[in-house]
């Protein structure tokens, strides 16, 4: 089933893209959240003439996110947390502990945009990634101390 996408999904394709998906995905998913719109002639060209519009405000928050990711690739958290004498924490530090020493320090960033496979289990330094642009992602050094 072929449909044009209404926003981004990370792992589909951009807004405006014409996508091939399975009927299920795109009529139990896609169609009823309004991510994507099926793809007639009608919807194309609609598409078509809003893309230039769209293209302005994509790069615009291209660059905010970029400088943004320059200002947290500068900044530097440190996140206290038990942890006997070995290393090991008694709890972990999830992607909420570093939301929560972002906003401390005066970066405000959605949550659900810091990428941990694993909540960090031990002391030291880790490198945190987070999504702030379908095309632009930052880096955050986190050191995990004992408290």
């Amino acid at each position: 089933m072929e449909i044009i996408l209404l926003q981004h999904v990370e792992s589909l394709g951009r807004r405006g893209d014409i996508v091939k998906v399975r009927p299920g995905f795109a009529r139990n998913f896609l169609l009823p959240r309004g991510v994507a719109a099926l793809a007639t002639p009608g919807v194309k060209r609609r598409v078509e003439q809003e893309s230039r519009k769209f293209k302005q405000a994509d790069d615009r928050a291209r660059g905010e996110a970029t400088a943004l990711a320059e200002r947290v690739a500068a900044l530097e958290l440190s996140i206290a947390v038990k942890a006997d004498e070995e290393g090991k924490l008694y709890g972990s530090v999830s992607p909420n502990d570093v939301h929560a020493a972002m906003h401390a320090a005066g970066v405000d960033i959605d949550k659900k945009r810091i990428l941990l496979e694993h909540n960090l289990k031990d002391l030291g330094e880790h490198e945190v990634h987070i999504r702030l642009h379908p095309d632009v992602r930052g880096h955050l050094k986190v050191t995990v101390v004992r408290e």
